[in-house]
């Protein structure tokens, strides 16, 4: 049993022990090697992917053939297409493990059972729905409003292990920017 997994929902819903094992006996529990694709782009995502150790990423290609990053999931977040989820149509991402990583995935068809047996649940997800939403919204509001170096900073300060963990050239595409731009960023910022 994944401690840190039982914390991640009781800090956000009453959950019992029972509905935790429940809940758990519902979850695919396994491990990836660095590399290994865990979604491939033109698949339907049918699950959502919980890190218990390690890190994931997901981009999408554009008709360039150029990987934009989505975002990145290290422990105790969640990762997935959340609109393949909900509407069950192929996904436009790929979803990467960046580290061996330990993981716990839940099943659509699963949800929709353990949203019966645990009420709870329910409140959960629409809670990890609004904070993706949220998180697009501002991620979208800071592409148009703020520059390259005042995004980089953000994380920097907000998730600075993030930057120990990811190659710069990943998180030079989830800021939109080329690595080039963002070593001149870097260099003068740390100068």
């Amino acid at each position: 049993m994944s401690n840190l997994l039982l914390r991640h929902f009781r800090s956000r819903i009453p959950i019992s022990d029972h509905e935790f094992n429940l809940l758990l006996s519902y979850m695919e529990h396994f491990q990836v090697k660095k590399k290994h694709k865990i979604l491939c782009s033109g698949e339907v995502c049918n699950t959502t992917f919980y890190v218990n150790q390690g890190l994931l990423y997901s981009y999408s290609t554009d008709s360039n053939g150029l990987e934009n990053v989505v975002n990145f999931a290290m422990e105790d977040y969640w990762i997935g297409d959340m609109y393949s989820f909900i509407n069950k149509t192929p996904s436009n991402q790929t979803i990467v493990a960046l580290e061996n990583s330990d993981i716990y995935q839940l099943s659509n068809d699963a949800l929709e059972i353990l949203f019966d047996k645990i009420p709870a649940l329910e409140k959960f997800y629409r809670i990890l729905y609004q904070n993706a939403y949220t998180h697009t919204l501002q991620r979208l509001d800071c592409s148009l409003n703020v520059s390259a170096q005042e995004r980089y900073l953000k994380i920097v300060n907000e998730n600075p292990k993030l930057l120990q963990r990811v190659p710069l050239h990943l998180i030079a595409s989830y800021l939109g920017i080329t690595p080039e731009s963002l070593s001149r960023i870097r260099k003068k910022i740390y100068l």
